[in-house]
């Protein structure tokens, strides 16, 4: 007899031999045994996962002579025909090259008969999103409407082919992908069978290869034997597939994460000369970044990890004492990297130069710090919570504000009689907060001007367009603000207010300028905001200029 491949040899034949599915299997029993059964049923799912070898478990279940708890004997005679496909009740259609509305009509033309040996008469359509919008609508009104003996089952990998019409007349179920572990434990009960030596690591890679499907890792294991014989390691699943060996993986990524470039180029030259697909490397790579993030964000939860203990042991010690903004920087460097070199004729030049970036990348800091402790040096005196990476809004909105927003964004006027004679620019900072939340339509005019300085109880205002200007110096507008200054800085204030020369040009701009940087260099609070920051001043600009 000529060789059976494993995926075909140990195909299930009963609803406890389907591996991973049990909320469909469980289902389709209790049915069975109610009597409550459907004219039509729709499995969908990935590839490898069950689909039509369920529809024809359950097709044996309908139709066995003796079945014992909804399960199929798999000993009488339409048991048997049915597994070696020769039952004329039960036909199996490929719908990728019977897609058309002349097979569609020739099925129904045969609805009409009864079955001549079985109680019911099945008709499995496989790839069933193949089928023509011809054919799909030649079978609408059979599948509605469809003798009692006659049962359809539908499999396809793209339900979202399929028009709505014929999935509301189906009974769909979703095929989930199989977990990793359970993969690996029926790989090894496949290995006992054989009489094939495994280790536990070489299942736990052909079952993540496998990506949730076990005809896929079935089909990977049989590969393996034929290239390794009876004993199969880690090594040698490695060497067939490409990969790297995990542990040098870990090594790999915690190379980059201590700044340690020397040890991470050597493993990265090492998996270029073993023959690493580097494509395939680089996203290993990602998909343990991914992982990092994961469990940073989740405390060290590892639930949505699909990985073995020991390798997720590895995972944590990696993270431990890492913030979740330093992952999530790697993830995105490493992203455009691993996209980059799919693309890429150099791959292992494009790697080496993204290692070199990951390892010379600064430490991420959290945003909300960083912007606190500005907002602290910019003004000190205020009576603030700062909560994440939130800040008072400097902007004036005209969008309505609940009370405990209006709260968080609220800064309290002066509590005591007092001027900003210190220069006013940290405290007519404070005040324009305060009066964007106050009078957002007095602050939009605020927000197009110049504060220039203050001279007493003067406040000098520059506008580039004289449009604002005048509509700050008209008379309601003009006692509102008067109003509100004295209301803030608890003090008799007035506005004065100028137009910017529009002369952008010449000897008097270049100088403005240059006195403006010597400004900026020299005040205290832009020093320690760059020093925050790891910045240094590049260019100077007025608030309102285009230029």
């Amino acid at each position: 007899m000529s060789y059976q491949v494993l995926a075909r040899k140990y195909r299930p034949q009963k609803f406890s031999d389907v591996v991973g599915q049990d909320h469909i299997t469980t289902t389709l029993k209790n049915a069975i045994k109610s009597g409550r059964l459907h004219h039509a049923y729709m499995f969908t799912g990935a590839r490898g996962i069950g689909k039509t070898t369920v529809a024809r478990i359950l097709a044996k279940a309908l139709n066995c002579f003796s079945p014992v708890d909804a399960e199929p004997c798999g000993e009488c005679q339409n048991c048997r025909e049915i597994t070696s496909g020769t039952l004329m009740d039960v036909q199996e259609i490929d719908g990728a090259s019977n897609n058309s509305v002349d097979a569609v009509r020739e099925i129904s033309e045969r609805v009409r008969y009864m079955p001549s040996s079985a109680k019911y008469k099945i008709y499995i359509v496989d790839e069933v999103h193949m089928l023509s919008t011809s054919a799909f609508n030649a079978l609408l009104k059979t599948l509605e409407e469809p003798p009692a003996h006659v049962i359809f089952m539908f499999a396809t990998t793209e339900s979202h082919k399929i028009p709505a019409t014929i999935l509301s007349r189906c009974q769909r179920y979703d095929f989930r992908r199989i977990p990793s572990t359970l993969i690996a434990k029926e790989l090894s009960r496949i290995a006992g069978n054989e009489g094939v030596k495994v280790d536990d690591s070489a299942l736990r890679i052909i079952a993540h290869e496998a990506t949730g499907s076990l005809r896929d890792a079935e089909s990977l294991f049989d590969q393996a034997i034929a290239f390794s014989g009876d004993e199969i390691t880690s090594e040698v699943i490695g060497r067939m597939l490409g990969t790297l060996d995990r542990k040098r993986l870990y090594g790999f990524l915690s190379a980059v994460m201590n700044r340690d470039s020397a040890s991470a180029l050597s493993l990265l030259e090492d998996a270029y000369r073993f023959g690493i697909d580097l494509v395939r490397f680089a996203v290993e790579i990602l998909e343990l970044i991914r992982h990092m993030l994961v469990i940073s964000e989740c405390k060290g939860d590892s639930k949505g990890i699909d990985l073995p203990p020991d390798e997720v042991a590895m995972l944590v010690k990696l993270v431990s004492g890492r913030a979740s903004e330093e992952m999530l920087g790697m993830f995105n460097v490493w992203y455009r990297i691993a996209e980059d070199v799919s693309r890429s004729a150099f791959p292992k030049m494009l790697l080496e130069i993204g290692v070199m970036r990951m390892v010379r990348a600064s430490d991420v800091k959290n945003i909300g710090e960083i912007l606190a402790r500005i907002d602290d040096i910019v003004s000190p005196g205020a009576r603030r919570q700062v909560k994440d990476s939130a800040i008072p809004v400097q902007a004036p909105s005209t969008s309505k504000k609940s009370p405990e927003q209006a709260a968080a964004l609220k800064f309290e006027p002066a509590s005591s009689s007092s001027s900003p004679s210190d220069g006013g620019g940290g405290r007519w900072l404070e005040f324009m907060r305060w009066v964007s939340i106050q009078r957002p339509q007095i602050a939009s005019i605020l927000q197009n001007g110049v504060f220039v300085g203050i001279d007493g109880s003067l406040v000098k205002l520059s506008f580039n367009n004289m449009l604002y200007a005048d509509m700050l110096t008209e008379e309601d507008r003009k006692k509102q603000l008067d109003d509100l200054m004295e209301k803030f800085f608890k003090n008799k204030m007035s506005v004065i207010v100028g137009v910017i020369s529009d002369d952008s040009s010449g000897p008097d701009a270049a100088r403005r300028k240059r006195d403006m940087m010597r400004e900026a260099l020299g005040n205290d609070i832009v020093k320690k905001t760059a020093d925050i920051l790891n910045a240094r001043i590049h260019d100077v600009k007025v608030e309102g200029e285009d230029h």
